[in-house]
């Protein structure tokens, strides 16, 4: 497992989960893994976490960039900044990623395949990101087949605090941010905004001829608000709002590259926001958390006189109880209900739900031995009935903490809109259906200066959504596809120094369509990444690199060549309330191709400066 740092004292898993966790919130500590606050080391779950502060400490204006490379993750992006933008985890398709906004489904109804789009999702006000990796269908339902990535906001901490950021680059890069931001025991609040404005490479590639800049803007806004009442409960809530415009490029039908459009553009609009009812009851041992969300997306593709918009609505109740049993048994219930709607210039507004129940017991049955196991129940209005599990092991080898890890479950995808509402969609479509399971091993050498972690993972889809050119008189949408996806992931963790610290990682993927034989598209079997950091000896500045391999892989009929990026990053505190940062992006100037046919950054220079107060 990829290893938060730094290392921090330990608590009991199983103990009542902490109301208020620590801000910011303990590195080992995590909230996906049992929606509830609990350390890793407890779990068989595979978990990786990207703290706030390394956010920071690179620069990166785009979550999605900041996530490249991780382990078991493929980030894919159609062209430069603002266009459309997949994440793959572990091998299954990008609409088997469920992303969270503090535990609220981000996942967009009007999108074909219900798959989140990460081209806006910006890093502000962001404290963690988790990355639960293997099918979390239990505690999560529908689309967290290969994994959830959970994007947990900042809570406000101390006295008022005000940070502005003003930063630029190359392709006329600017972006601009404002927080406030201030908390004490029983009230917090963390509000930010921020502008991104780049002049872009063009979408289609320059090697085919295409040379317009294709612009992007971005406007976003982040708040975290919250409270303790006077009888108690905690009130916790949650916003995101972000509107856009991303210059895009066409397909001409009759050459199969991408070409220039001087017109054409995408502009959107997305609000999410959840509210959270929290109270411990029973002397600590039973908390209730009710939960109620809404998130609105609204695009439209603007390419005169073909122009389409699309729309799309999901909203969310739910209820959950923990009740700690013992000091070593905690049990977790709950029941949701969810309702998804979407419309398009071609498609009235169609509209589908789903309830679900689920049941999840942690168990310690000694200093070395953890286990939880779990199962859910949900009912989809047009696709019916599914049903998952899951169940990790933990078993510490030694006082080291040496352990083996290992987690089997189920997962389920519900069909979108698009594909049995809509128009040409299939009604009579069931849940598409997951089997994974993984094991792996972790050691602490050297006194815990290193950290090693081996994995092997392996999924089986079946009931996958695809075209069936057999049904029907023309051929429509079916439950007929099959695939798999195996590989082994690999961690180091090297404190080198204590100023110095190396992390490698390295995902082999092996994913089949087994219906064809080939590959899956855009998933490359070798991926690389390396990071190397140093902290200078005034303890103000710090400088660092990283190396990104990735691999060949499949794109349609055509082959996508590896390459390789390094970028080099380096920041400095200049006194009591002044930052700098400085970021080679690129830095080799590499050629290369994410989607065939979509133009990528070259070598570029980015600089900020951040002033508190």
């Amino acid at each position: 497992q990829e290893q938060a740092d730094p290392a921090i004292p330990e608590t009991v898993v199983t103990g009542r989960p902490n109301l208020f966790p620590r801000n910011p919130l303990d590195p080992n500590a995590v909230l996906t893994i049992n929606r509830s606050t609990s350390l890793s080391k407890y779990s068989g779950s595979s978990v990786s976490v990207v703290s706030g502060e390394e956010l920071s400490r690179e620069g990166r204006g785009s979550l999605a960039d900041a996530l490249r490379g991780r382990l078991g993750i493929d980030v894919v992006r159609s062209g430069g900044a603002g266009a459309a933008t997949s994440l793959f985890l572990r091998g299954a398709n990008s609409a088997h990623t469920k992303v969270l906004l503090d535990g609220m489904p981000l996942n967009d109804p009007s999108n074909a395949s219900r798959s989140f789009d990460f081209a806006n999702l910006t890093t502000e006000n962001i404290e963690r990101v988790e990355i639960l990796r293997g099918p979390q269908s239990v505690l999560y339902g529908s689309d967290a087949i290969g994994g959830v990535v959970n994007i947990i906001t900042k809570r406000g901490n101390g006295d008022p605090t005000l940070t502005y950021k003003a930063a630029g680059g190359s392709f006329g890069t600017s972006v601009q941010s404002l927080t406030q931001s201030a908390g004490d025991d029983r009230h917090y609040y963390s509000i930010a905004g921020s502008f991104v404005d780049t002049h872009n490479v063009s979408q289609a590639n320059s090697r085919f001829g295409n040379t317009e800049s294709d612009d992007f803007y971005s406007a976003n806004l982040s708040a975290r608000i919250g409270w303790i009442t006077e009888n108690e409960w905690n009130i916790d809530y949650v916003l995101r709002y972000n509107s856009s415009r991303a210059e895009i490029d066409d397909w001409n039908f009759g050459d199969p590259n991408p070409v220039d459009n001087l017109i054409r553009a995408n502009v959107g609009r997305s609000f999410a926001n959840r509210i959270l009812f929290e109270r411990s009851t029973m002397d600590g041992r039973l908390d209730h958390r009710f939960t109620m969300g809404l998130t609105d997306y609204d695009r439209e593709d603007t390419d005169t006189p073909w122009d389409s918009f699309y729309r799309g609505q999901t909203r969310l109740a739910e209820y959950q109880a923990d009740y700690t049993v013992n000091d070593f048994n905690l049990l977790t219930i709950g029941a949701g209900y969810q309702h998804e709607e979407a419309s398009s210039e071609s498609n009235p507004l169609a509209a589908q739900t789903i309830a679900s129940v689920f049941a999840q017991d942690q168990i310690s049955f000694s200093e070395q031995l953890h286990a939880g196991i779990g199962f859910r129940h949900d009912d989809h209005s047009a696709a019916g009935k599914a049903d998952t599990y899951r169940m990790n092991l933990a078993y510490h080898l030694n006082e080291s903490g040496d352990m083996i890890h290992a987690a089997l479950g189920t997962g389920f995808r519900a069909p979108a809109l698009a594909e049995n509402l809509f128009a040409f969609g299939n009604p009579n479509l069931a849940p598409e259906e997951s089997r994974g399971w993984e094991v792996g091993i972790t050691r602490y050498l050297n006194e815990k200066m290193i950290v090693l972690d081996a994995t092997y993972f392996r999924n089986d889809f079946r009931n996958l959504i695809v075209w069936d050119p057999s049904a029907g008189l023309w051929g429509m949408l079916n439950n007929v596809g099959h695939a798999q996806s195996s590989g082994v992931e690999l961690t180091a963790d090297w404190q080198l120094s204590k100023q110095t610290k190396l992390r490698a990682m390295y995902t082999f993927t092996n994913a089949i369509d087994l219906d064809s034989g080939l590959e899956l598209a855009r998933r490359p079997r070798n991926k690389v990444n390396v990071t190397l950091r140093h902290n200078l000896e005034d303890s103000r500045t710090s400088v660092g690199l990283r190396y990104l391999l990735v691999g060949s892989r499949r794109d349609g009929g055509n082959s996508l060549a590896p390459y390789t990026l390094l970028d080099v990053f380096a920041d400095r505190q200049l006194d009591d309330h002044w930052s700098a940062f400085l970021r080679f992006e690129n830095v080799l100037d590499t050629q290369y191709e994410e989607v065939f046919g979509y133009g990528t950054r070259g070598f570029g220079v980015y600089a900020g400066l951040t002033y508190t107060r």
